[in-house]
């Protein structure tokens, strides 16, 4: 069987992006006639059969929205499939279906527009975490209607639906502040996200309120800034408490902790962030602060389905709350603990 023609093929055959390709095969503007007529040509002599099978014949639609992940936040975060889940479902009983696509590191490197966008597969995009800006300024330039979950750009005037990451570092801080600790580390990269960032921030309010001077060997990178583990070290003698950027980092955190001989929290107490299976594999369970997910996809899946159907509207940005889980991850210090704890680097 020969293998299917796609918009990427005519676009490599080219030297033209997939951009190009499709405006030129959709009939929008932003290509001159000349050119046009030269894709078309190529699509023809090449085999390209243009994707009609989904097409609704009535209204020329596809009923698909198009669901984008950078393939780096799927390493141990089970919060965005979880999200991706509960949005499929929510687009499902409006009478829409989810696609998902994973976009590579080299994608995003290498601006390689994903597929379902090129062969036209999906009335509209939502794109689920962060993406590089330049790979962001590719996606958009196709012209669907768009939503952001889970992070935005200053730089783009676009509708978003994110959760409240900055109340949720300092809620966590400010929980074990008053528990007693004050020399509290932040356990995450701030440059991977503004996800991350924000939590930072959060973190960093809490400390200031309180008088207590940020000391910079206390924030502990978990990764690098594309998202690649790297391996946690410890900070100073006396560190108490731990607020770290995500589940999976205080589980691994905890699991260093421990073999050093550490008790949590009778020594040391370890906050996370979001529910998932990290928080019920650590043992102590962890506290946690969780976002509402479902309400956050159901915000998603009615956002860009008016915005299918009404593409004027614009609703700016949601942000979505969440609460505070108290476990047995985090516990008062007294002062019995500190001196066992000298014992320790």
């Amino acid at each position: 069987m020969n293998k299917q023609v796609t918009m990427k093929d005519i676009a490599n055959r080219l030297s033209v992006s997939s951009v190009t390709v499709s405006k030129a095969l959709g009939g929008k503007d932003g290509v001159g006639d000349e050119l046009r007529q030269h894709i078309i040509q190529v699509a023809k002599e090449m085999g390209y059969r243009k994707n009609l099978i989904a097409k609704d014949m009535r209204d020329g639609t596809t009923h698909n929205v198009g669901i984008l992940i950078g393939e780096r936040h799927m390493q141990g975060d089970c919060a965005y499939m979880r999200i991706q889940q509960e949005l499929n479902k929510h687009l499902l009983n409006q009478g829409y279906y989810g696609i998902v696509e994973l976009i590579s590191a080299d994608d995003e490197e290498t601006g390689e527009a994903p597929r379902l966008v090129c062969d036209n597969k999906v009335d509209a995009l939502v794109l689920l975490g962060q993406l590089r800006p330049s790979y962001v300024k590719t996606i958009l330039a196709f012209g669907l209607p768009y939503v952001f979950v889970d992070f935005f750009y200053e730089n783009y005037q676009a509708d978003a639906v994110i959760s409240d990451n900055m109340y949720a570092g300092y809620s966590l801080t400010n929980h074990l502040l008053s528990l007693g600790h004050h020399t509290i580390a932040f356990v995450g990269n701030p440059m991977y996200s503004n996800v991350v960032m924000d939590r930072y921030l959060g973190y960093y309010k809490a400390l200031m309120e309180q008088g207590i001077v940020l000391d910079e060997a206390l924030v502990l990178h978990d990764c690098n800034e594309l998202g690649q583990r790297v391996a946690l070290s410890l900070p100073k003698k006396g560190t108490t408490a731990y607020v770290c950027a995500s589940c999976e980092t205080a589980y691994r955190l905890m699991q260093l902790l421990q073999g050093q001989g550490l008790q949590v929290p009778e020594q040391i107490s370890i906050v996370g962030f979001d529910e998932d299976l990290y928080t019920t594999l650590s043992n102590p369970p962890l506290t946690t602060f969780s976002v509402d997910i479902p309400l956050m996809a159901l915000s998603a899946a009615e956002s860009i389905i008016n915005k299918i159907e009404n593409p004027e509207s614009h609703f700016g940005r949601k942000t979505i709350c969440g609460s505070l889980a108290v476990r047995k991850s985090s516990a008062r210090i007294t002062p019995a603990e500190w001196d066992s704890l000298s014992r320790f680097g």
